[in-house]
């Protein structure tokens, strides 16, 4: 991978809703739009939703690793994270697992009862397809299959959905297939995306909000010509050292040849130079030296 192939973040003008700053923004300064998207995405009703926290960062322990949800709210029974994933990592299905054990940890107070702890959902809401399996949702709950054929489900409350937008159109209904549309290519054509599209034009004018990503940008921009430099220097580093294993290798099979057309005894030969006797013998064969 060259430089150039190591993307820069976008300008502050070419911000989109699928950009990760600009959806964490609208989703906590717009919680309307959060209640809307959840009841879209979810098919559920919510009366009222607690204010979003973007960037909202729990460690339940000092050494225990801390996780930083996008998009982190609650209603009276249902805890929900939000994230927007813009290019597919690895580990997605571990990382949601360790975010709903936090999850899970932060709702329930030493002493309070197990009953206690709220229905959670983990949301990814993917711009390619995360399992590459062509569904446009990925739903996981925890179930146990029946012998006889059915399932019997653990009803633990614990959720995971993974939504593929690049398959916007096999949505299950038009509110989702609009939203999904939009998030790919930003056609908004429904009240719900039109009212997001709104808001970020809105949103670009904001100064403030400007300056933070500006200073983001650059962050983020740094660490990734860090990690970009530092991967070719491992990569020198690795090349060295491979290059160093193959002429030891080499070396040591050229040895081996001339100590066999001198008769020595491949025992002797495996011993002092450190090949596998199989391997000495196999060379002897080569050369149609008596082993």
């Amino acid at each position: 991978m060259t430089r150039k192939e190591f993307k820069k973040s976008p300008a502050w003008e070419e911000l989109t809703f699928a950009n990760n700053f600009m959806f964490c923004k609208i989703m906590e300064s717009e919680p309307e739009i959060c209640r809307r998207l959840l009841e879209i995405l979810l098919h559920i009703k919510i009366e009222k939703l607690e204010m979003p926290h973007s960037e909202h960062t729990l460690q339940e322990a000092p050494d225990a690793k801390s996780v930083r949800f996008d998009v982190y709210t609650k209603d009276e029974k249902r805890i929900f994270d939000l994230e927007i994933q813009t290019t597919l990592k690895a580990n997605l299905p571990k990382r949601a697992r360790y975010y709903q054990s936090i999850i899970d940890m932060d709702n329930l107070s030493r002493g309070e009862n197990y009953s206690k702890l709220k229905d959670s959902y983990v949301i990814f809401l993917c711009l390619d397809d995360p399992f590459g399996k062509s569904l446009p949702v990925y739903f996981f709950e925890n179930k146990c299959p029946d012998n006889a054929g059915g399932e019997i489900k653990l009803n633990d409350g614990a959720y995971r959905l993974f939504f593929n937008s690049s398959k916007y159109d096999k949505m299950e209904n038009d509110e989702e297939k609009a939203f999904f549309k939009f998030l790919v290519n930003q056609n908004a054509d429904s009240d719900f995306t039109k009212s997001i599209e709104e808001k970020v034009s809105f949103a670009r004018k904001n100064m403030e909000w400007r300056k933070q990503y500006m200073t983001w940008q650059q962050t983020i921009d740094e660490e990734k010509d860090i990690a970009f430099e530092e991967g070719v220097k491992h990569g020198i580093e690795q090349g060295i050292a491979q290059g160093i294993e193959r002429g030891a290798e080499e070396k040591a099979l050229e040895d081996a040849e001339n100590l066999l057309r001198k008769g020595i005894p491949i025992e002797t030969i495996s011993e002092c130079i450190g090949l596998p006797l199989e391997q000495v013998r196999q060379i002897a064969q080569s050369l149609s030296v008596k082993a």
